[in-house]
Protein backbone atom coordinates (compact mmCIF):
# COMPACT_ATOMS: atom_id res chain seq x y z
CA UNK A 1 0.00 0.00 0.00
CA UNK A 2 1.26 3.36 -0.85
CA UNK A 3 1.43 6.09 1.87
CA UNK A 4 1.05 10.18 0.66
CA UNK A 5 1.90 11.98 3.87
CA UNK A 6 0.20 15.56 3.29
CA UNK A 7 1.76 17.46 5.15
CA UNK A 8 5.81 17.03 5.81
CA UNK A 9 8.86 19.33 6.02
CA UNK A 10 11.86 17.78 4.85
CA UNK A 11 14.77 18.40 7.55
CA UNK A 12 16.63 21.12 5.81
CA UNK A 13 17.64 24.10 6.54
CA UNK A 14 15.28 26.29 4.63
CA UNK A 15 12.39 24.12 5.44
CA UNK A 16 13.01 23.88 8.92
CA UNK A 17 14.23 27.90 9.06
CA UNK A 18 11.10 28.31 11.93
CA UNK A 19 12.22 25.13 13.82
CA UNK A 20 15.79 25.83 14.40
CA UNK A 21 17.90 26.90 16.38
CA UNK A 22 14.59 26.98 18.14
CA UNK A 23 11.32 26.70 17.66
CA UNK A 24 8.73 29.91 17.20
CA UNK A 25 6.59 29.85 20.26
CA UNK A 26 3.16 28.65 18.68
CA UNK A 27 4.95 25.47 17.22
CA UNK A 28 6.15 25.15 20.84
CA UNK A 29 3.02 24.88 22.79
CA UNK A 30 1.26 22.96 20.12
CA UNK A 31 3.78 20.11 20.63
CA UNK A 32 3.66 20.79 24.33
CA UNK A 33 -0.03 20.45 23.60
CA UNK A 34 -0.32 17.21 21.57
CA UNK A 35 2.65 15.49 22.85
CA UNK A 36 4.68 15.93 19.91
CA UNK A 37 8.16 14.46 19.78
CA UNK A 38 9.61 16.11 16.85
CA UNK A 39 12.92 15.90 15.13
CA UNK A 40 14.60 19.27 15.31
CA UNK A 41 17.79 17.92 13.97
CA UNK A 42 19.40 19.14 10.63
CA UNK A 43 19.78 17.11 7.53
CA UNK A 44 19.20 16.05 3.57
CA UNK A 45 16.58 15.75 1.13
CA UNK A 46 17.99 11.64 1.10
CA UNK A 47 17.88 11.47 5.06
CA UNK A 48 14.52 12.97 5.08
CA UNK A 49 12.89 10.72 2.47
CA UNK A 50 14.77 7.32 4.20
CA UNK A 51 12.71 8.77 7.29
CA UNK A 52 8.98 8.50 5.80
CA UNK A 53 10.57 5.00 3.90
CA UNK A 54 10.91 3.81 7.12
CA UNK A 55 7.23 3.94 7.59
CA UNK A 56 6.28 3.02 4.02
CA UNK A 57 5.44 6.66 2.98
CA UNK A 58 6.34 7.10 -0.77
CA UNK A 59 5.13 10.89 -1.15
CA UNK A 60 5.64 13.80 1.07
CA UNK A 61 3.23 17.09 0.27
CA UNK A 62 5.78 20.02 1.04
CA UNK A 63 4.31 23.79 1.11
CA UNK A 64 5.47 27.28 0.87
CA UNK A 65 4.23 30.49 2.88
CA UNK A 66 4.98 32.72 0.49
CA UNK A 67 5.47 33.49 -3.72
CA UNK A 68 9.40 33.54 -3.32
CA UNK A 69 9.06 30.12 -1.38
CA UNK A 70 7.48 28.43 -4.23
CA UNK A 71 10.29 28.55 -6.49
CA UNK A 72 12.21 26.10 -3.44
CA UNK A 73 9.19 24.46 -3.32
CA UNK A 74 9.44 23.61 -7.34
CA UNK A 75 12.64 23.24 -7.28
CA UNK A 76 12.85 20.44 -4.16
CA UNK A 77 9.81 18.75 -6.22
CA UNK A 78 11.88 18.71 -9.73
CA UNK A 79 14.47 17.24 -8.01
CA UNK A 80 13.02 14.83 -5.89
CA UNK A 81 9.94 13.06 -6.98
CA UNK A 82 9.22 11.83 -3.27
CA UNK A 83 7.75 15.26 -3.01
CA UNK A 84 4.69 16.76 -4.08
CA UNK A 85 4.08 20.36 -3.73
CA UNK A 86 1.71 23.01 -2.57
CA UNK A 87 2.37 27.04 -3.43
CA UNK A 88 1.45 29.98 -1.17
CA UNK A 89 0.64 33.59 -1.90
CA UNK A 90 0.82 36.96 0.08
CA UNK A 91 -2.53 38.92 -0.51
CA UNK A 92 -1.81 40.96 2.72
CA UNK A 93 1.58 41.91 1.59
CA UNK A 94 1.12 41.93 -2.28
CA UNK A 95 -2.33 42.86 -3.27
CA UNK A 96 -4.77 41.01 -4.95
CA UNK A 97 -3.26 41.45 -8.84
CA UNK A 98 0.30 40.60 -7.84
CA UNK A 99 -0.70 37.49 -5.81
CA UNK A 100 -2.87 36.30 -9.06
CA UNK A 101 0.02 36.40 -11.02
CA UNK A 102 2.39 34.55 -8.67
CA UNK A 103 0.05 31.74 -8.36
CA UNK A 104 -0.52 31.26 -12.07
CA UNK A 105 3.31 31.34 -12.39
CA UNK A 106 3.29 28.51 -9.58
CA UNK A 107 0.89 26.30 -11.82
CA UNK A 108 1.89 26.85 -14.71
CA UNK A 109 5.25 27.56 -14.81
CA UNK A 110 6.49 25.60 -11.72
CA UNK A 111 4.01 22.74 -11.54
CA UNK A 112 3.06 23.08 -8.03
CA UNK A 113 -0.43 21.03 -7.41
CA UNK A 114 -2.39 23.75 -4.97
CA UNK A 115 -2.77 26.95 -2.84
CA UNK A 116 -1.77 26.37 0.82
CA UNK A 117 -3.86 29.22 3.01
CA UNK A 118 -2.73 30.54 6.39
CA UNK A 119 -5.98 32.75 7.31
CA UNK A 120 -4.26 33.31 11.07
CA UNK A 121 -0.92 34.29 9.35
CA UNK A 122 -2.10 36.21 6.52
CA UNK A 123 -5.17 37.95 8.94
CA UNK A 124 -7.62 37.44 5.89
CA UNK A 125 -10.71 35.32 6.39
CA UNK A 126 -11.52 32.35 3.49
CA UNK A 127 -14.43 34.17 3.23
CA UNK A 128 -12.68 37.64 1.85
CA UNK A 129 -13.19 38.92 -1.02
CA UNK A 130 -9.30 39.30 -2.09
CA UNK A 131 -9.40 35.28 -2.00
CA UNK A 132 -11.83 34.86 -4.58
CA UNK A 133 -9.75 35.78 -7.95
CA UNK A 134 -7.56 33.59 -6.46
CA UNK A 135 -9.96 30.62 -5.81
CA UNK A 136 -11.31 31.17 -9.04
CA UNK A 137 -7.47 30.54 -10.71
CA UNK A 138 -7.26 27.00 -8.60
CA UNK A 139 -10.91 26.12 -10.15
CA UNK A 140 -10.16 27.51 -13.67
CA UNK A 141 -6.62 25.46 -13.58
CA UNK A 142 -8.09 22.30 -11.47
CA UNK A 143 -5.46 22.97 -8.57
CA UNK A 144 -6.82 22.81 -4.78
CA UNK A 145 -6.75 25.25 -1.99
CA UNK A 146 -5.74 23.48 1.80
CA UNK A 147 -7.19 25.97 4.18
CA UNK A 148 -5.83 25.66 7.98
CA UNK A 149 -9.51 25.28 10.13
CA UNK A 150 -8.40 24.15 13.46
CA UNK A 151 -7.41 25.44 16.77
CA UNK A 152 -4.12 27.61 16.19
CA UNK A 153 -1.38 28.83 19.05
CA UNK A 154 -0.49 32.30 17.61
CA UNK A 155 -1.96 34.60 20.79
CA UNK A 156 -2.03 37.66 18.48
CA UNK A 157 -4.56 36.58 16.13
CA UNK A 158 -8.04 35.31 16.86
CA UNK A 159 -9.01 31.42 17.31
CA UNK A 160 -11.73 32.32 14.83
CA UNK A 161 -9.74 32.59 11.41
CA UNK A 162 -9.44 28.76 12.18
CA UNK A 163 -13.29 28.58 12.03
CA UNK A 164 -14.27 25.79 9.52
CA UNK A 165 -17.65 27.25 9.25
CA UNK A 166 -15.78 29.85 6.10
CA UNK A 167 -15.45 26.72 3.85
CA UNK A 168 -19.01 25.92 4.13
CA UNK A 169 -19.78 29.93 2.14
CA UNK A 170 -16.40 29.59 0.35
CA UNK A 171 -17.57 25.56 -0.70
CA UNK A 172 -21.43 27.15 -1.54
CA UNK A 173 -19.92 30.01 -4.05
CA UNK A 174 -17.72 27.62 -5.91
CA UNK A 175 -18.67 23.86 -6.12
CA UNK A 176 -16.60 22.74 -8.15
CA UNK A 177 -13.40 23.40 -6.16
CA UNK A 178 -11.40 21.37 -4.75
CA UNK A 179 -11.27 22.67 -0.75
CA UNK A 180 -9.40 20.48 1.53
CA UNK A 181 -9.66 21.94 5.32
CA UNK A 182 -6.56 20.93 7.29
CA UNK A 183 -6.26 19.83 10.60
CA UNK A 184 -9.71 18.25 10.25
CA UNK A 185 -11.40 21.62 11.89
CA UNK A 186 -9.68 20.32 15.15
CA UNK A 187 -11.08 22.43 18.26
CA UNK A 188 -14.54 23.28 16.65
CA UNK A 189 -16.67 20.10 17.50
CA UNK A 190 -17.96 17.98 14.46
CA UNK A 191 -18.49 21.56 12.66
CA UNK A 192 -16.17 20.12 9.50
CA UNK A 193 -17.36 16.55 9.46
CA UNK A 194 -20.34 18.07 8.25
CA UNK A 195 -19.60 20.40 6.07
CA UNK A 196 -16.83 17.56 4.16
CA UNK A 197 -20.16 15.41 4.35
CA UNK A 198 -22.34 17.96 3.08
CA UNK A 199 -20.43 19.11 0.23
CA UNK A 200 -18.90 17.14 -2.59
CA UNK A 201 -15.92 18.99 -3.37
CA UNK A 202 -15.04 19.36 0.34
CA UNK A 203 -12.14 17.12 1.80
CA UNK A 204 -10.65 16.78 5.29
CA UNK A 205 -7.50 16.17 6.18
CA UNK A 206 -5.80 14.94 9.76
CA UNK A 207 -2.58 16.22 9.81
CA UNK A 208 -0.62 16.88 12.47
CA UNK A 209 -3.28 14.92 15.08
CA UNK A 210 -2.26 11.66 16.74
CA UNK A 211 -5.83 9.09 16.73
CA UNK A 212 -5.80 9.36 20.47
CA UNK A 213 -6.60 12.87 20.55
CA UNK A 214 -9.20 12.60 18.02
CA UNK A 215 -12.35 12.04 18.91
CA UNK A 216 -14.39 8.81 18.11
CA UNK A 217 -17.04 10.18 15.75
CA UNK A 218 -14.19 11.56 13.40
CA UNK A 219 -12.70 8.19 13.79
CA UNK A 220 -16.24 6.57 12.80
CA UNK A 221 -17.06 9.01 10.18
CA UNK A 222 -13.12 8.24 8.58
CA UNK A 223 -14.51 4.79 7.82
CA UNK A 224 -17.98 5.36 6.93
CA UNK A 225 -19.28 8.57 5.07
CA UNK A 226 -15.92 10.55 4.68
CA UNK A 227 -14.34 7.22 3.20
CA UNK A 228 -13.24 9.22 0.03
CA UNK A 229 -12.63 12.01 1.58
CA UNK A 230 -9.92 11.47 4.43
CA UNK A 231 -6.89 12.21 4.11
CA UNK A 232 -4.16 10.97 6.23
CA UNK A 233 -0.75 13.44 7.09
CA UNK A 234 1.82 13.76 10.08
CA UNK A 235 2.60 17.57 9.66
CA UNK A 236 6.00 16.37 10.46
CA UNK A 237 8.07 17.13 12.33
CA UNK A 238 5.14 17.78 14.68
CA UNK A 239 4.05 13.86 14.12
CA UNK A 240 6.73 11.58 13.94
CA UNK A 241 6.06 9.10 10.51
CA UNK A 242 5.58 6.52 13.00
CA UNK A 243 2.13 7.53 13.82
CA UNK A 244 1.35 5.36 10.01
CA UNK A 245 0.71 2.39 12.71
CA UNK A 246 -1.37 4.51 15.26
CA UNK A 247 -3.68 4.96 12.32
CA UNK A 248 -3.57 1.50 11.28
CA UNK A 249 -5.08 0.42 14.27
CA UNK A 250 -8.18 2.46 14.03
CA UNK A 251 -8.75 2.70 10.05
CA UNK A 252 -11.10 -0.13 8.10
CA UNK A 253 -8.55 -1.84 6.13
CA UNK A 254 -10.46 -1.79 3.36
CA UNK A 255 -10.48 2.08 3.70
CA UNK A 256 -6.60 2.30 4.49
CA UNK A 257 -5.51 2.70 0.77
CA UNK A 258 -8.23 5.88 0.54
CA UNK A 259 -6.87 6.88 3.78
CA UNK A 260 -3.41 6.93 3.57
CA UNK A 261 -3.35 7.49 -0.74
CA UNK A 262 -6.07 7.49 -2.69
CA UNK A 263 -7.59 10.82 -1.57
CA UNK A 264 -4.89 12.94 -1.45
CA UNK A 265 -4.09 11.53 -4.97
CA UNK A 266 -7.15 12.26 -6.14
CA UNK A 267 -7.30 16.02 -4.50
CA UNK A 268 -3.81 16.47 -6.03
CA UNK A 269 -4.62 15.21 -9.51
CA UNK A 270 -1.87 12.77 -9.15
CA UNK A 271 -3.40 9.28 -9.45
Amino acid sequence: MEILDFRVRPRTEWYYRNLVPKPIPEFERYCSLYHGHPRFGIASFEQSIEDMAEFGITKGLIFSDDAPGNEIVAETCKKYSNYVGLAAVRPDHDGVTESVKNLRHAFEDLGLRGLNINPYITGIYPTDAVNYPLYTLCDELDRCIVNHTSVHYNPLKSIDFGNPRYIDQVAVDFPKLKIVMAHAGYGFGELALMIANRHENVYIDFTGLHPRIVPKEMIRMINSHLRHKAIFGTNYPCLDYNVVEEWKKVVDEKIQPHFFYKNAAHVLGIE
